[in-house]
């Protein structure tokens, strides 16, 4: 099993949007000095208290150079809000500064102020994301190229620099509604999924989708490495202080969730629908269903337990740890968690 830590970076408005920075790049350091595999931020916009992070590629930048082995993933790149030429070059050009380490993450996005923010068509999403995952993965493994789609026209040009990797960094695609499971299946991409959008039972039904869209399809059986998955985790030497220490940032998350969706109207819903649950199931969450049903917040033994239970159901050799949800942990507490889940809980599950 191979772990890695996420970063959403949310920022209420009492913090430092420098130090919550600093702590991020200070804790992906340490994370592979402990023996952690991976560091995963997200690209969000447009709204602080959900995430400061609306470019994932500059994090990770600062991380490659403070370190020699932890793999660069992005969870996620959210395709249909860039121009596919600039991401071509900008995931190759993160490739080389890191020499190889980058894992590339996309989606689509669900998040209805991404997309009018930026002037496009929500509706559009899934198509434009398929169509600028067709030019990137040519943009990389073509010297020159040619391409015409709905969306974009590419006449005779050539990418540099070009990935380290070859023929191209690993690609894996956020997989959130059943439809988007059965399509990566077909089309034999690695998959990662998000326990806050998906809660575990849901994971559990939505798996053999996956699979057998990819079986169905020809691509080869699906294995362990070809499934991540992301969730709120948090270790203590006991439940009272793992609660005591994360109740706050996770009534923080909800809240903020909440105010999403109350800002959500009709006008924003067309297409929208599966956000809208999610939305609306977080906004009535306690702390006990969200470790229950989201998260892993306990001793290294109960850790231990739920983990053992999840690799039985999921059958995932990825795990995203997502130490602080809410932003509200201070950073040394997060460091001490981390500590603890890799000197007690990782080394139970090294193959």
């Amino acid at each position: 099993m191979k772990f890695g830590l996420h970063y959403q970076l949310p920022c209420d408005p009492s913090q430092s949007a420098v130090q919550r920075y600093r702590d991020t790049i200070e804790q992906a350091v340490y994370a592979e000095s402990l023996g952690f595999e991976s560091v995963w931020p997200v690209e969000q916009h447009f709204n602080p208290e959900l995430s400061i992070s609306p470019s994932p590629l500059l994090t990770l930048a600062a991380i490659a150079e403070r370190t020699t082995k932890l793999r660069l993933g992005i969870a996620i790149v959210l395709l249909p809000l860039s121009h596919p030429l600039r991401v071509a070059e900008e995931i190759a050009t993160l490739d080389v500064i890191s020499n190889g380490r980058v894992e590339f993450g996309v989606g689509r996005g669900s998040i209805p102020t991404h997309f009018t923010g930026f002037g496009l068509d929500q509706r559009e999403s899934r198509e434009r994301m398929l169509e600028s995952l067709q030019i990137i993965l040519q943009a990389w493994t073509k010297e020159r190229f040619s391409f015409q789609g709905q969306f974009w026209q590419v006449d005779n040009l050539s990418i540099v620099p070009k990935p380290v990797q070859q023929p191209h960094p690993r690609v894996h695609i956020a997989t959130n509604s059943s439809d988007t499971f059965e399509l990566t299946g077909r089309m034999g991409y690695r998959i990662c999924v998000a326990s806050q959008v998906n809660p575990f039972f849901r994971i559990k039904e939505y798996l053999p989708l996956y699979r057998q869209a990819r079986e169905a399809a020809g691509h080869r059986p699906c294995s362990e490495d070809d499934v991540t998955v992301l969730m709120p985790l948090y270790v203590g030497e006991s439940p009272a202080q793992v609660r005591q220490e994360l109740e706050p940032s996770i009534k923080r998350f909800l809240s903020t969730v909440a105010t999403l969706y109350t800002s959500l109207n009709a006008a924003d819903a067309p297409g929208n629908k599966r956000l809208t649950e999610v939305l609306e199931r977080a906004r009535r969450m306690t702390y006990e269903q969200v470790s229950e049903n989201m998260g892993v917040f306990a001793t290294p033994d109960g850790c231990i337990e739920r983990l053992t239970q999840f690799t039985q159901d999921f059958g995932m050799g990825r795990v995203i740890c997502w130490f602080n949800p809410g932003g509200m942990v201070p950073h040394k507490q997060v460091m001490r968690s981390m500590e603890l889940f890799a000197e007690k809980v990782m080394p139970q599950f090294k193959s």
